[in-house]
């Protein structure tokens, strides 16, 4: 067996294209190697082990602001068109309202015109006057703005101008409209019914207002199961209910400031208790904690709401002003009391650790040293279960994942400042091994010493057997530094040597804790038998012991990060399989194992390249014509002699990525789905699809 340069590892971003080159010129048939993850690079920010956080004081938020409903649009006044011929100058002095319709209508505007009975028996004199160059349309809206004012509507119907009273009973079918918009274009004599939906207060509100604006011109009727009014009379008349409506219906908030207090020290009730205490004394009226607020009740100007399960006071005054009046009482009352006596209890939420691993070290700081995290019960004794965890001066609320601790005030600005610096969400690593097995024989040539002499000149070092040594199986290290270093020239003359990926896991693994992933079968192998001395029909007097050996893909992993993206990695592949047993033990299994075990040090996104590990396998066989080849000298013309050798070596591919937060996490999930292909983009796309939109109800619509 010739000797062999050994391989190398190689620490580079980018290792991964030269591994494809490799296998690629080792074997006409290429393995598909994965690609490498392209992680969109995370936004410019400071250090998550340099942030450090603003003592914990009074939080003031925006609340939601109530839509305001929109007033139905005025029509625009009339514009005289292109070409449309003006109308002779009217100018009337107290004329009979009779005559006046008659006279300008029929002479003027040149309409046909029918007047109703009740307003021929008017006498009502009218002055009108009209200034130069109007259009018919404009002096026929006028008219009608004039006839509005003495209780009159003009319609027309098929080119004749009725005028009538505003209340008559009309004779035509009725049209029936719903919304609170009403129809662009305005309907003829005919009377409307418009159902008009109440957005913010109450029918019977409306009903009293609109009875006590219109009379009997327009008919009010209430819909309590729709919360909406019916509004029945001519167009003109509903058209300016629905205006009134619009102005009408609004919530009490508006126009009105509210914002959010989140107390740091107080809970919300108590808060809310002494803002009320302290404006009053100010002379604000304030709707009294605790009473809820009712529909069509008396509102004050300042409302207080506390909210127990959010632990916020939400605040409702009338201007902006009265509203950061409030805010100012509030950041002045929530503060620890400065002046209690010995040490105070408080409380802290843990939001990203366990609130245990949290409370050994708050409670070394508190006792000075002398006590643990957690206490071990005596031998048989059971661990009490109950909803918290007593330490010596902290307390770990299970339920809530709560720390509750006492200490004087003026040590509690220090201990929240600390917490929150240790209370950060845990860094995880991804780690992606590709493990291949390359077949060579005697005739495959590999340029690894062009290749270490042109890596070396572009900077890195070498670590065990020079370029020219003869350590067969063994591990030589390159290492480079990944400045100014040439692309890899891989050179492989082969005729028949194929290149097979044994694995390529990917696990991600919290900072300092280990991860396993595990693919494959338990192998049962006989550990121990022992003679009974008892031999029955089902039984052949041995007593027989079995273990099971885990074989397939193992992947073990404990990566512990720095800062600079720095990775320590501990690293445990197994490639393993049970095959037919060639050491005479036939009870029991070989299991043919490649393993590699080593600790790396790395920054995110390079590769670390593993090679080397080269094993030799041969096998001699002669057939041919009984008793005639196993003549000598001359038994070789009956018969023939075969020899073979396999050597294959182990390639593994390492390369580690940092996610500092869930953004990271997700984006380094969206790479992975994208280099497998459009087939898993899809379901994503299709769930992204099915998510109901922001605010949206996922329930069906009636």
């Amino acid at each position: 067996m010739t000797n062999r340069t050994p391989w190398w590892i190689a620490l580079r971003a980018g290792g991964a294209p030269a591994v494809a080159a490799l296998l690629a010129a080792c074997a006409p048939l290429s393995p598909n190697i994965p690609a490498p993850l392209r992680v969109p690079g995370a936004a410019a920010s400071a250090p998550v082990n340099e942030a450090v956080e603003a003592p914990r004081t009074l939080r003031t938020s925006s609340t939601p602001v109530p839509p305001v409903q929109a007033a139905p649009a005025e029509p625009a006044p009339a514009k005289a068109a292109a070409g449309d011929a003006t109308v002779a100058a009217v100018n009337l002095q107290q004329v009979a309202l009779p005559t006046f319709v008659q006279l300008v209508y029929a002479e003027v505007i040149k309409k046909n015109v029918n007047l109703h009975p009740s307003v021929v028996q008017r006498q009502d004199l009218v002055t009108f006057r009209t200034g130069p160059d109007q259009t018919a349309e404009q002096v026929e809206q006028a008219v009608r703005l004039v006839l509005k004012s003495y209780g009159l509507s003009a319609v027309d119907v098929g080119g004749v101008v009725r005028v009538l009273p505003d209340n008559a009973a009309l004779g035509d079918l009725p049209a029936i409209r719903y919304g609170a918009a009403s129809p662009e274009v305005p309907l003829p004599l005919r009377p409307i019914f418009h159902l008009v939906p109440l957005q913010a207060v109450r029918q019977t509100d409306v009903t009293v207002w609109l009875r006590t604006m219109f009379g009997d011109r327009v008919t009010v009727m209430e819909d309590a199961g729709r919360n909406a009014v019916l509004l029945r009379g001519n167009p003109d008349n509903v058209q300016a209910a629905m205006e009134a409506i619009a102005a009408l219906d609004q919530p009490a908030m508006k126009g009105r400031a509210s914002l959010a207090l989140s107390p740091a020290f107080w809970s919300a009730e108590e808060l809310a208790r002494r803002l009320a205490e302290v404006l009053a004394a100010e002379g604000y009226t304030v709707h009294p904690v605790g009473n809820p607020v009712t529909p069509g009740a008396a509102r004050a100007p300042v409302i207080l709401l506390p909210v127990s399960a959010l632990n916020t006071v939400y605040v409702f005054a009338t201007t902006d002003a009265v509203a950061a009046h409030v805010s100012q009482w509030a950041k002045a009352l929530d503060r620890p009391a400065d002046r209690g006596i010995g040490k105070n209890f408080f409380s802290y939420a843990v939001k990203h650790k366990d609130a245990e691993a949290l409370a050994g070290t708050l409670d070394r700081l508190l006792s000075g040293g002398g006590s643990s995290a957690t206490t071990t019960p005596a031998t048989g004794a059971k661990p009490e279960a109950s909803a918290s965890t007593r330490l010596n001066s902290v307390v770990v609320d299970k339920a809530t994942n709560t720390l509750i601790f006492q200490a004087k005030p003026e040590e509690y600005g220090q201990l929240t400042g600390l917490l929150q610096m240790l209370d950060r969400p845990s860094r995880a690593a991804l780690i992606e091994v590709t493990v291949a097995e390359l077949t060579l024989n005697d005739s495959t040539e590999i340029g690894v010493d062009l290749l270490a002499s042109r890596i070396e000149a572009g900077g890195g070092y070498r670590i065990g057997t020079s370029a020219g040594g003869s350590a067969t199986g063994a591990l030589s290290i390159n290492v480079f530094n990944g400045l100014n270093v040439p692309k890899l020239a891989l050179s492989a003359l082969a005729t028949d040597n194929r290149a097979t990926i044994l694995s390529s896991p990917r696990l991600m693994a919290r900072n300092g804790e280990s991860a396993t992933i595990q693919v494959g079968q338990e192998v049962p192998i006989v550990s121990q038998q022992q003679a009974t001395g008892v031999t029955t029909s089902t039984s052949n007097g041995l007593l027989t012991t079995v273990q099971y050996r885990s074989t397939g893909v193992i992947l073990k992993i404990k990566p512990v990060i720095h800062s600079g993206d720095q990775i320590d990695l501990d690293v445990q592949q197994e490639v393993s399989e049970a095959i037919n047993t060639t050491t005479g033990v036939t009870s029991s299994p070989t299991i043919q194992q490649r393993k590699v075990d080593t600790k790396l040090t790395l920054r995110s996104g390079a590769t670390v390249l593993l090679g080397g590990l080269i094993s030799s396998t041969g096998s001699e066989g002669k057939n041919g014509v009984p008793l005639l080849k196993d003549i000598p000298v001359v038994g070789n013309l009956f018969s023939k002699q075969t020899r073979s050798e396999r050597r294959t070596e182990l390639v593994v591919l390492i390369t580690a990525y940092i996610a500092n937060d869930t953004h990271e996490a997700e984006a380094i999930t969206d790479a992975f789905r994208k280099s497998l292909g459009s087939w898993a983009q899809q379901p994503a796309a299709l769930r992204k699809a099915a998510e109901p939109a922001e605010g949206a109800s996922a329930l069906p619509a009636p």
